[in-house]
């Protein structure tokens, strides 16, 4: 089966194929042709990672092949040159339905459970803060809350980060709390907004929150001796 994906450099040196079709899937390498050849393994692991939330959903239909449908390429906002601004996609611009809404939720539910699953795995000592956003445990759960309560911001659908709580993981719980709450005044939102020149809409919300939280779950994975589990 052909699978379209949207390529951007989503961060220098960290590329991204997002298969446009499977939500919070994606292939991702240090350059474009790294993250396209990524792709049809990725599709494999995403049937692979649906299949274990929910038994009944099919498995990928073999052969596996991408097509690349758009090409995006990050650069500086004009008026914050520190802000990188990232991809938005034709496939964006659709408004989203009930059933897109509908399917989302789902899918980051299991996304959230997983990230719950690692979590639990986490020695309460690396909870507590005391590293580099890369490894330390405490900062990237802080990061993806303060991320995803951000995406939600474009639409005015966040929460007020001047009375988040300052632990980590109660502030992400809040967030994901907000989420499930907004996430239905998404259907239909036809607004298309920007921000220091980067272009938002509901669908990119969505698109860029369950990966997010997909990401890293599966960094937070390799830094505990966590191989084989599929995220």
């Amino acid at each position: 089966m052909r699978y379209r994906v949207a390529v951007e450099d989503i961060e220098l040196g960290h590329w991204v194929a997002w298969v446009l079709d499977l939500p919070g899937c994606y292939g991702d390498g240090p350059t474009d042709e790294a993250a396209i050849a990524a792709a049809p393994d990725a599709i494999a692991a995403y049937y692979q990672w649906l299949h274990r939330h929910d038994p009944a959903l099919p498995e990928a239909l073999e052969p596996i092949a991408v097509e690349v449908a758009e090409r995006f390429t990050a650069h500086p906002a004009t008026d914050q040159p520190d802000y990188l601004v990232n991809a938005f996609f034709d496939h964006d611009r659709r408004v989203l339905s009930y059933w897109d809404v509908a399917v989302a939720a789902r899918l980051l539910e299991w996304a959230v459970a997983d990230l719950d699953d690692v979590l639990t795995c986490i020695p309460p000592e690396l909870l507590k803060g005391a590293g580099t956003r890369r490894s330390d445990v405490a900062a990237i759960v802080m990061h993806i809350a303060t991320a995803e309560n951000w995406y939600f911001g474009m639409m005015g659908l966040d929460l007020d980060r001047q009375n988040a709580p300052a632990a980590p993981r109660l502030w992400l719980a809040a967030v994901q709390a907000n989420t499930r709450t907004q996430l239905p005044r998404l259907i239909g939102d036809e607004r298309v907004v920007t921000f220091s020149g980067e272009t938002w809409t509901a669908r990119k919300v969505l698109r860029r929150t369950l990966w997010h939280t997909r990401d890293h779950t599966r960094h937070i994975a390799r830094l505990l001796p966590m191989s084989g589990r599929v995220f």
